[in-house]
């Protein structure tokens, strides 16, 4: 899906080519349950909702001005299948098993997330992280390596889009972001 169909503020949104890598890691065709923790503006949990109409997607986000564009945003797309919870992960987090698990934002609670995610993710389940900071990527991906997962990988995706600029054009960067994807062991 294009940004632009997203309706914005200064909340932080996962780019549209940042998502479609995300989204394809978390391998959502045929599930049935997804959890997005740090929504946002509800990028992911919006795609993912409306790409694969039979998923039940739980979105979890903290921030009032994140809740309140998300809201904006699933009144635009007419989703159904989306739940949204305001609250604090991994407090807020409905007590259940998720096929797939993606981490949007984590605030200081990086190591708890992870280990909700992986005490509720299905066996063979997917968990993809995203960050904009180094030091977070390397303590979550150093922390999965003590834990039950495969297929442990980090990708770099730096974007850069094509602008105008007086009479010429340049490749305007978005800010490098790490994905980070598991699979949890069976």
């Amino acid at each position: 899906m294009r940004d632009e169909l997203f309706l914005r503020t200064k909340v932080p949104m996962t780019k549209a080519e940042v998502r479609a890598i995300s989204i394809d890691h978390l391998r959502l065709q045929g599930k049935q349950q997804f959890l997005d923790i740090g929504a946002g503006t509800g990028s992911v949990s919006l795609q993912a909702a409306l790409m694969y109409p039979d998923l039940q997607v739980t979105a979890v986000e903290k921030s009032d001005a994140a809740i309140d564009i998300m809201r904006q945003n699933m009144a635009q797309f007419g989703t159904t299948n989306l739940n949204l919870i305001q609250g604090e992960a991994p407090t807020a987090i409905p007590d259940q098993q998720y096929d797939a698990i993606f981490v949007g934002g984590s605030g200081s609670n990086l190591d708890e997330i992870i280990d909700f995610a992986l005490a509720h993710l299905t066996a063979g389940g997917a968990l993809v992280l995203n960050f904009i900071l180094q030091e977070n990527a390397l303590q979550a991906y150093q922390y999965l390596t003590t834990k039950n997962v495969t297929d442990l990988d980090m990708t770099e995706a730096r974007i850069a889009k094509w602008h105008a600029l007086g009479k010429g054009h340049y490749f305007k960067p978005q800010n490098p972001t790490l994905i980070i994807s598991a699979t949890r062991k069976d």
